[in-house]
This record gives C-alpha cells, sequence and structure tokens, in this order.
C-alpha cells in the first residue's frame, strides 16, 4: 500500500538519488544540479518548514521512500497552491503516483487553505498527463517553447483540479 508520510532521516538516500537523477529532474521542468545527502536534507528543512507549502514523501508498502509530492507556493487568499509529484524511475507504473495523489487531493481538501490545485506538465510527457487528467485536472493553456531540457524546448500545459469536484 502506497502512503504519503512526512519524511525521515531513512528517505535521505532515495531522495538524494531522485534529486540527482537528471531526467526526472527534466521531467519536472526542474534544472538539475548535484545534491549531496546535506544539500537534500537543508532542501527537506525549506521545505517542511515554509508554512506555504505541504510535503510528504510517497513510500511503499514496506514503507520506503518511492518519491515525494509537493504543494508549493500556497495562496490562501486565493485559495490555491502549485502541485508536484517525482517517483523514482524504477518504481514508476506500479500504481504510487495514483495512490500519492489519492490521498494529496483529500489532504489538501481537508487542509482548508486550498480551493484548487495547478500544475505544469511538459506536453510530451503523455504518461503524466493521462495521469492528471483521469483524476481531474483539466487543461487550462499551453505555454510554448516555455521550457528548455537538453532535447529543445518543451511546451508545457497548465493544469488545474478545483478540490470540491471530482475523485
Amino acid at each position: 500500500m502506497t502512503t504519503c508520510r512526512e519524511p525521515r532521516e531513512a528517505d535521505i538516500a532515495a531522495l538524494t538519488a531522485l534529486r540527482n537523477d537528471v531526467r526526472t529532474q527534466y521531467a519536472l521542468l526542474a534544472d538539475p544540479r548535484p545534491n549531496t545527502p546535506d544539500d537534500v536534507r537543508d532542501w527537506l528543512e525549506r521545505r517542511t518548514a515554509d508554512p506555504a507549502t505541504l510535503f510528504w514523501v510517497i513510500a511503499d508498502e514496506h514503507d520506503a521512500a518511492v518519491g515525494m509530492t509537493q504543494i508549493i507556493a500556497i495562496d490562501e487568499r486565493g485559495r490555491h497552491g502549485m502541485f508536484g509529484i517525482a517517483i523514482d524511475a524504477r518504481h514508476r507504473g506500479k500504481g504510487h503516483g495514483r495512490a500519492a495523489m489519492q490521498q494529496v487531493l483529500a489532504a489538501a481538501r481537508d487542509d482548508g487553505r486550498l480551493d484548487k490545485l495547478v500544475l505544469h506538465v511538459a506536453t510530451d510527457n503523455a504518461v503524466a498527463c493521462e495521469l492528471y487528467r483521469s483524476l481531474g485536472f483539466r487543461d487550462v493553456g499551453v505555454h510554448r517553447h516555455h521550457y528548455r531540457a537538453p532535447d529543445g524546448w518543451h511546451d508545457v500545459a497548465v493544469m488545474e483540479r478545483f478540490l470540491a469536484h471530482g475523485p
């Protein structure tokens, strides 16, 4: 069973590997940079201390970290935040992303500050786009040639999901 939980020291190695996986970082529309375990500890400290962020480690049935998910830039007045998720490549396609997203959607509703989540995803990331759509996210626009990766420019879809609706 997949769970979303608070990060632990035992997660540092898995999260360091995830943050150093260049392909995953490009899929997240990030600018990959090397991360040491101490860098990851500092990043986790910033994320978990930020009142405008909700952050969870995604753990598998053995409670081992397989990814992370977050809602950042929570705007309490506008009642929206930016959603993000990353699953280690070895653990993709096993239902962890869907299960984690269902838990995050429930937690975001329960948090009381959010009515909507927004996300950005490369339009050519068909698996992610389909997962998001299947969980009630809808396309609201596309930024053309918005993100540059080593293989060139990518269009980026903007998607949103109202928390009171859908799965």
